[in-house]
């Protein structure tokens, strides 16, 4: 039987005895914080964890960090930085001791270098990995890498400090601090379209995606610092195409599902990644555990702020402040360690408690508003007036309309701002759905959220009143489309006799009396109509594209069963299969999720400004796969140059002319598709750089043929022209492609033993079209030719 509205357990229902507990529906405003706020989904024992570390909000700042540092003495977010005990980690200064001393003393009192101290920073000081940390330009360099988060005030006072820093790694430290809070949003972000910066938006990652961009940015850096000092550092060149190509494509979609998403990037990680690289917080992404509550936090939780490095807590208000961190390498370590694994971690939920239980406990609630109590108890008096239309289901409330749309809205954060989200029913699942706006875009914080749910609730529930007086875009809806359990065209006259007659009354003699659901089959298919039958049938066609109108023939069937039966609507067995389907209620985190203008919108606008010609969706490979992005022109192109270098003269080469087709050797298994003229064109000026020559053209393919040894300045062409690829294609924040190509020497008397990577067949998957008979599928022109090199 349907639960009524009126039966509701909550304290703000004025039916109902409760005096204690809050419905779920009042919840979900209760805890509502549109613009700012802190959602944590922590478990009783996670809190009084994060509470025994520090020892609580009562102690003072220094003893609640020196709590924590204690408690975290030889755990893994602190052993990972040291050293071996009394190891000092710098082995050469750029001046003498008394004189960086002096130089860091003034530097704590806010002096300015003098052009002596400027010139001992530049030559940097040297640490006892081999690595020289230098201050150039306002910006702090490890090795080449520059590290533009950190100051230099935040950073020497424990350069200086002989006894705090004996035991510690200072540049993993560095490092890894400086990867907490990356700045420039250029090195995660997906390039901005036009239309983004002429409106001033800024991309902004979701709190669960934050971690992700730090652990990535630490990834790079910790990748470019070590490449010239690895015997191997050809294999770090992969592992860094790969962190590039997983912050491109997951940062461009982010999408709720995190551990899906990067599951798959894990299944194609570069060998020797994550054993090159044992920390802790790359454990806990190898382990990384699904879920479906992420929480909401402010900003990053661990950043440069001027002179020191601060961390970011809750205030009782739900918001958040700035406090100071020790310049003690101990607090540095496990601060990083923590910020850079996965919230939903053991480390990301201490993390999590830390910051929401520093400076207020958890178990100190914030009382709700007097005005926002009162909205409550209105929004409880209107539903129990609509009761036999409005029906609540675990903080989601289900509207019928006056003719019988179905409608569900929610608290959460909707269309052009508006404080919730409305959905339009044709079915159950979640394909049978659209989301509609009635909001003009104007909210104001006021008014409290009660009042608005419980007008939103009225507007639904009278909304052919609402759709024909005011609201423009609910019109469409219900003229457009039928109510529940309808079907689109030909609705019998008997269903259209047992809705409200003045509702329909109201709703034919509105702008779209001339085609619709609505009108009866005498009066659509009257002599005028006749007449533009094809202009009517067009019209009705384009809106029901525009509305995504679709029925559900299951429910059109239960609603035919129904009223043969008894003349009535199964309505109410509609309403009990609904309640099935809504998930259980949780605190709102109302997340930014970084889609601007929405999914339709931004898949438009990803058409224009991908950083380089992914593959399409209908066989785009799995994230970091070999065949995508930066690992297709650091591996995969890297295997064509060495393959090609590896040919006896006289070998044959076939190069397409079409995309889609395969590029092949005659002297080894590599094959590889050609996705686009760039391609082709790199192909072929890598050949004439190796002493290729153009043998014959015929329909699909053209033959080259290696008449003689590589060139002299065989390598500088090939940088030149991979540079120019690049460059072109807009991609930054990658490594420079041509560090992982091989050295070419004379062509050899015969094909040598070639590895295996030289031998697997590296074609894309078949495309929908054209597979079957080898053909190829066009691409649009604008990207055949938007990159194309000189021949």
């Amino acid at each position: 039987m349907t639960l009524s509205v009126r039966d509701l357990a909550c304290k703000y229902n004025h039916l109902s005895e409760e005096e204690e507990s809050v419905c779920a529906w009042c919840s979900s405003m209760l805890h509502h914080q549109p613009r700012e706020g802190w959602n944590v989904f922590l478990t009783t024992e996670d809190h009084e964890r994060a509470i025994e570390c520090f020892g609580g909000p009562h102690l003072q700042s220094r003893q609640r960090w020196q709590h924590l540092l204690r408690s975290l003495e030889g755990s893994e977010h602190l052993t990972w930085a040291a050293l071996a005990q009394g190891v000092d980690p710098i082995k050469a200064l750029p001046c003498s001791n008394d004189a960086f001393l002096a130089m860091a003393k003034g530097i704590a009192g806010g002096r300015r270098l003098t052009g002596a101290e400027e010139q001992w920073l530049q030559s940097g000081v040297r640490f006892h990995d081999g690595s020289t940390l230098r201050y150039l330009g306002e910006s702090w360099f490890l090795d080449d890498v520059k590290l533009p988060s950190l100051s230099l005030e935040a950073v020497f006072p424990l350069l200086a400090d002989v006894e705090g820093r004996r035991g510690w790694d200072l540049p993993a430290l560095v490092l890894g601090l400086a990867s907490c809070s990356p700045l420039d949003h250029d090195v995660f972000a997906p390039v901005p379209h036009p239309f983004q910066r002429r409106q001033g938006r800024v991309f902004r990652l979701r709190s669960h995606y934050r971690p992700l961009a730090s652990m990535l940015v630490w990834l790079i850096n910790r990748l470019q610092v070590d490449r010239p000092r690895q015997p191997l550092s050809r294999e770090v060149i992969p592992m860094m195409a790969w962190a590039h190509d997983i912050k491109q494509r997951l940062f461009e979609r982010q999408g709720d599902n995190l551990q899906a998403m990067f599951s798959n990037a894990l299944a194609n990680h570069p060998p020797g990644l994550f054993e090159r690289y044992d920390m802790p917080w790359m454990r806990a992404w190898q382990q990384l555990e699904d879920t479906v509550r992420y929480p909401r936090t402010l900003n990053w939780a661990v950043r440069t702020v001027g002179r020191s490095v601060m961390f970011r807590v809750r205030t009782q208000r739900a918001s958040t402040r700035l406090i100071k961190v020790p310049a003690r390498a101990d607090a540095w370590a496990a601060l990083i360690s923590l910020s850079h694994s996965p919230l939903n971690s053991p480390a990301g939920r201490l993390l999590l408690g830390l910051q929401h239980n520093w400076s207020v406990a958890y178990t100190e609630e914030v009382p709700a508003a007097p005005s926002l109590i009162r909205s409550l108890e209105f929004c409880h008096q209107i539903m129990n007036g609509l009761s036999s239309r409005v029906f609540v289901q675990h903080g989601t409330a289900l509207v019928l309309g006056q003719l019988g749309h179905a409608y569900e809205v929610r608290v959460g954060s909707g269309q052009h701002g508006a404080p919730y989200q409305i959905h339009h029913l044709f079915g159950l699942n979640r394909h049978s759905r659209s989301s509609i706006c009635i909001h003009s875009g104007n909210y104001s914080q006021r008014v409290p959220l009660g009042d608005t749910m419980g007008s939103v609730l009225l507007s639904m529930a009278n909304d052919i009143k609402a759709a024909t007086e005011s609201i423009e875009s609910l019109a469409e809806v219900v003229a457009g489309s039928p109510p529940f359990g309808f079907p689109i065209e030909n609705v019998p006259t008997a269903w259209l006799d047992a809705l409200d007659q003045d509702a329909l009354e109201m709703l034919r003699t509105n702008r779209y009396q001339r085609e619709g659901w609505f009108l009866p089959t005498v009066q659509r298919h009257d002599e005028a109509y006749e007449g533009n039958a094809r202009f009517w049938a067009g019209m009705a066609g384009r809106r029901r594209r525009r509305l995504g109108q679709r029925t559900d023939e299951e429910w059109q069937e239960r609603f035919q069963t129904g009223m043969e039966a008894s003349n009535e609507f199964p309505f109410q067995t509609f309403v009990d299969a609904w309640r099935d389907t809504v998930r259980p209620h949780l605190p709102s985190n109302n997340e930014d999720t970084g889609l601007l203008f929405g999914p339709n919108m931004r898949h438009m606008m990803n058409r224009y400004h991908h950083l380089m010609p992914h593959r399409r969706a209908d066989d785009v490979h799995a994230e970091g796969d070999v065949r995508d992005g930066e690992r297709r022109w650091c591996e995969v192109f890297a295997r064509v140059w060495e393959v090609m270098s590896l040919a006896p003269i006289n070998t044959e080469v076939l190069l397409p002319n079409m995309d889609g087709d395969a590029l092949s050797f005659g002297h080894a298994n590599l094959r590889v598709t050609m996705r686009n003229r760039l391609e082709r064109n790199v192909v072929s000026r890598m050949a004439r750089a190796l002493g290729y020559a153009r043998f014959a053209d015929e329909g699909r393919y053209r033959t080259l043929v290696r008449k003689d040894h590589p060139r002299p300045d065989a390598r500088l062409q090939l940088t030149d022209v991979l540079r120019e690829a690049q460059d072109r294609q807009g991609v930054r924040g990658a490594p420079p492609r041509w560090w992982n190509y091989c050295d070419v020497g004379a062509a050899p008397d015969e094909t040598p033993q070639l590895r295996w990577e030289l031998e697997v067949d590296l074609t894309d998957n078949p495309r929908r079209r054209g597979e079957n008979d080898g053909g190829s599928v066009a691409i649009p022109y604008w990207l055949n030719n938007r990159f194309v090199l000189d021949e």
